[in-house]
């Protein structure tokens, strides 16, 4: 013990003497440290850490085989399937979390559309999850159907300032007051992210199922009622398969008692989980890989400097080796050295850390679940103390080998001079410097990939002019669909008299949220249909007003619609040019008649096509076009639309308050949502793309430069070691560019032999990135070429000052010094 608190003491002593290195090493050590620290805790926050609730390895969504994603059940169904289960120790059921579960919360004046959750008493005991003020609501009040509510943290903050003056407020939901009784922590977010609130589920207007044989709308099917879906614990006696036997063999028996009742004919057992896209989880990982590499670089550059300083301090060694050390012991205190370097590191990366992650919250996309979680917490500080000892051996056991071989006879001058010791010393650190470029190159190479993929996105045409225009969504509860329709248009009315406005009009999905359904028309006037199984994606939509102008899309063929489209006059609709290559590939599809799988499918009157419009990216600039059918909202016999657009004649961020007051005139109950321009929300469908870019740039910028100054200390210390030969060679009349020459061919020579490598492994590499890749191949040789030639120029570069130094080195007084 006291030979190590010796070792200690030496090392800290022996850095405090070299200044200029130890501050070269911790601030190298603190940016590799404190980017792996950073990003780990994004990892930990979002794929690592458990769910915060009791056991929660045995909780298990109970949902529909078929539909994984959103299947569920009718209520009376659940009744039947919890009585004659027995491998659950409790089950809870939960209204859907789907568009079903959208709810008018008002709080104050201004009414907002968020998502809600109808849940069972039992739901909180079960997942061993109490508020973090007030109470949860029982069973007596979830029988007694009494309007209390469970509010969220996010909403706490934002409309109550967080204080805890809350409980017995009154709130609205859909119209109807609820008394606030509890608040959720903010790790609380079942079922899903954006929960705003938690009410009892018997206050659930959808509480009361239809009989699916006779009541039901002929237009949607049973799953359009299954709004229900279950969350179960198993008992600690059950194993999974064991359970889902019993669940099938459940289901066969409710079959048999009766075959209409229970619509559901399989379930899974899906074990509770964060849910994280593949491209998501993949960027992640893609990330905490570079920054890995971005420490291994630090870690080589500090390994440089070490052998670098070992070189100088051989005579210090020698007599450390002459008075009696062993190898182990000069060992030892290398690498405690290396330790005390390390450890520094570690303190002022976390520091660097806790500033990355703000910035992380700050400008990372919110499609990340529980990112904002993330923290430096005792996870994330005992990984960063596992990286400073992983730092340690890599920064200080390789040097502190090589340091410690050389002979301390030679160091001190007892012996002839062995050059084969300075020979093993440089090829030590020229090796370390080809694998800082291989790695930078690897790193740049991704980089790259994505930056000529976030390029290519954004030079997509979307099929309409995004400038100069504003959206708005409006919301309108408790009406007919007749009323609704006509406040539509009152509205448009009014928008198109706003002074700076061009056009207005509306649709009833601004961007289309995912993939369409599989559809085919009905019947084609002169023609068959297609087949059901012949069916490819097709959407219909329903526009009104001046939809078409106010976005910017052209019209190809026809006309648009007018106001001689009433609901008296015949059916018209206008289709896209992929609808028309579709089912008109070598005709003109204008005045063609077709019927199709519209709102207004149980009308069997033909729809005359009048325009053809280009298509449009309303799914995202990544997803094509797929074919649609634009139908007019008067003819629709559908409750308006409810998302409008304004072309505006200047800066359309102006006409914001104007078109909030416009409708507000018309309506001051309706919930107003996204008053934003449609380039805002192009560009925020780019958000995790651009975050992805960004921060891996940022990282292979920090590797390039550490690379950069890698060969150039490499080469600062060759020029050092051969002043004499240098000397000899000005003396013998080498011109100052044949210096300047060599140095820079000997650096070059690195350098491409780790670019060479570099390319290798980034070859390899890349295809495992290709999901993340628009328009790009995985090994586009533009990319690699400029990564190549960057690479090239900062080797020259980093080589120019040593090689000009060597240049002007005076021969007489260099071989006078020797």
């Amino acid at each position: 013990m006291e030979k190590a608190l010796q070792d200690f003491r030496h090392a800290i002593r022996s850095l405090f003497n070299a200044p200029a290195f130890t501050t070269a090493a911790v601030l190298t050590l603190a940016l590799g440290i404190g980017a792996n620290t950073a990003i780990f805790s994004v990892i930990e926050a979002v794929i690592l850490r458990p769910l915060p609730y009791r056991d929660y390895s045995r909780l298990f969504l109970i949902t529909d085989a078929q539909n994984v994603d959103n299947g569920g059940f009718l209520y009376k169904d659940f009744a039947a399937f919890r009585e004659q289960s027995r491998s659950f120790e409790d089950l809870a059921i939960y209204f859907r979390d789907s568009g079903y579960s959208r709810s008018t919360l008002s709080v104050g004046n201004e009414p907002q559309q968020v998502q809600g959750a109808w849940v069972a008493a039992s739901l909180f005991p079960m997942m061993g999850v109490g508020p973090e003020i007030g109470r949860v609501f029982t069973h007596e009040e979830e029988a007694r159907r009494e309007r209390v509510v469970l509010l969220s943290h996010r909403v706490w903050r934002q409309s109550f300032a967080g204080s805890r003056d809350v409980l017995g407020k009154s709130i609205t939901i859909n119209g109807s007051p609820f008394l606030v009784i509890g608040v959720m922590p903010e790790a609380f977010q079942f079922p899903a992210r954006d929960q705003m609130f938690w009410a009892p589920l018997t206050t659930n207007p959808y509480l009361n199922d239809p009989a699916l044989t006779t009541n039901i709308d002929p237009r949607h099917s049973a799953g359009f009622y299954q709004r229900w879906q279950v969350i179960g614990r198993l008992r600690n006696d059950a194993s999974l398969r064991a359970a889902q036997l019993e669940t099938d063999m459940v289901l066969q028996q409710l079959a048999v008692q009766d075959p209409d009742a229970f619509r559901v004919r399989a379930l899974r057992l899906a074990p509770l989980k964060v849910t994280v896209s593949g491209n998501t989880r993949l960027a992640l990982t893609m990330l905490f890989v570079a920054v890995g590499f971005v420490l291994l670089i630090a870690c080589t550059n500090v390994a440089n400097l070490v052998l670098a300083r070992g070189t100088a301090r051989a005579r210090e060694m020698a007599i450390r080796a002459a008075v009696g050390a062993s190898r182990s012991r000069l060992i030892r205190q290398l690498l405690g050295e290396s330790l005390v370097l390390a450890v520094t590191g570690a303190t002022f990366g976390t520091l660097l850390a806790l500033g990355g992650v703000r910035l992380l919250h700050a400008f990372a996309p919110e499609n990340i679940p529980r990112l904002e979680q993330a923290r430096i917490d005792m996870p994330v500080l005992l990984f960063t103390l596992t990286l400073s000892l992983l730092v340690t051996v890599l920064c200080g056991l390789g040097p502190a080998l090589h340091i410690s071989r050389r002979d301390p006879q030679e160091a001190l001058g007892f012996v002839t001079h062995n050059a084969t010791s300075p020979a093993r010393f440089g090829r030590a650190r020229n090796l370390l410097v080809v694998a800082e470029f291989a790695i930078a190159l690897v790193l740049l190479s991704g980089a790259g990939l994505l930056l000529r993929s976030l390029l290519a996105v954004e030079s997509v045409d979307p099929g309409f002019e995004a400038r100069h225009v504003l959206t708005l969504r409006m919301t309108v509860a408790g009406r007919s669909p007749a009323a609704i329709a006509a406040l539509h248009e009152q509205v448009l009315k009014r928008l198109r008299s706003l002074p700076g406005v061009e056009y207005s009009g509306a649709v009833n999905e601004l961007l289309e949220p995912g993939p369409p359904n599989l559809l085919g028309l009905r019947a084609i006037e002169g023609r068959s249909a297609e087949p059901k199984a012949q069916w490819t994606p097709l959407t219909w939509t329903t526009v009104s007003g001046d939809y078409f102008q106010a976005m910017g899309t052209t019209l190809l063929k026809g006309r648009y619609f007018s106001d001689q489209d009433t609901a008296g006059s015949p059916l018209v609709v206008i289709i896209d040019e992929s609808m028309a290559r579709r089912y008109w590939p070598n005709h003109d599809p204008v005045g063609s008649h077709i019927k199709g799988q519209d709102p207004r499918g149980h009308n069997d009157e033909w729809l005359t096509i009048i325009g053809v419009v280009r298509d449009m990216r309303r799914r995202g600039l990544e997803n094509a076009p797929s074919p649609h059918v634009y139908e007019w909202s008067r003819q629709a016999g559908v409750g308006g639309t409810e998302s409008f657009v304004v072309r505006t004649a200047g800066d359309p961020r102006v006409l914001a308050a104007n078109l909030h007051a416009a409708v507000r005139a018309e309506d001051s109950s309706a919930i107003l949502s996204g008053v934003n321009t449609i380039e805002d929300l192009l560009s925020d469908q780019l958000a995790s793309r651009r975050f992805q870019t960004s921060l891996l740039a940022l990282f292979s910028s920090f590797a390039l430069l550490l690379a950069g100054l890698g060969i150039f200390g490499v080469m600062q210390y060759t020029v050092a070691q051969r002043r004499h030969e240098i000397a000899v060679r000005v003396a013998l009349g080498a011109r100052p560019v044949q210096v300047v020459r060599m140095v820079q061919t000997e650096g070059l020579r690195l350098a491409l032999a780790g670019v060479s490598l570099g390319v290798i492994g980034a070859l390899t590499l890349s295809p495992l990135i290709s999901s993340l890749l628009f328009g790009v191949p995985a090994a586009d040789p533009f990319t690699f070429i400029s990564v190549v030639s960057t690479l090239v120029v900062v080797a020259l570069v980093a080589c120019y000052v040593p090689a000009r130094r060597a240049a002007h080195v005076d021969p007489i007084e260099a071989l006078r010094c020797e």
